[in-house]
């Protein structure tokens, strides 16, 4: 009986090692595992795993986990009017699933959505859009739940909305 939660891991290298005098640098795939992601199993010393179903990372191929993520947008608006924001890790995306949180830092503004997930190995951009409620300056925050660097906060300059 096959267990419908088994999902595919690439188990990669982290730390530069040789083997049979060949150097295999940080990031390596020396394997792929069926796994059902909660029943005892470790990688093994040096190595870490992250979910790959759609075979992105084969076996003598390369996956650099993000350390970080982006969070762009224009650095002015207008109350009341939509502004597009934009989210995207670095690298090869996160080592596991990783939600960010946005934040206006209370300015009263509203997203269109306050979270977002970029899924373990994955580095498709995110996009939300934020509208602001009322003239002045707004800073946009992000945290994040998988130990990233948190992006330099977007400050927002916003404008009456004209009548």
């Amino acid at each position: 009986m096959t267990d419908m939660n088994a999902q595919v891991y690439a188990v990669y290298l982290t730390a530069d090692e040789t083997e049979l005098g060949v150097a295999r640098p940080v990031g390596y795939v020396i394997n792929r595992v069926v796994w059902d992601g909660t029943s005892a199993w470790t990688p093994g010393s040096g190595s870490a795993i992250v979910a790959d179903p759609d075979g992105r990372y084969p076996i003598g191929g390369t996956y650099t986990p993000s350390t970080g993520y982006a969070l762009a947008g224009a650095s002015s608006a207008t109350a009341g009017t939509a502004l597009p924001l934009t989210l995207t890790p670095d690298h090869d995306g996160p080592a596991t699933k990783t939600t960010v949180t946005l934040s206006d830092g209370g300015a009263g503004g509203t997203f269109s959505a306050s979270t977002v997930t970029f899924g373990a190995g994955v580095n498709t951009a995110q996009g939300v859009t934020y509208t602001p409620r009322a003239a002045g300056t707004v800073t946009i925050s992000a945290t994040n739940t998988g130990g990233l660097t948190n992006p330099a906060s977007l400050s927002v300059t916003v404008a009456a909305a004209t009548a």
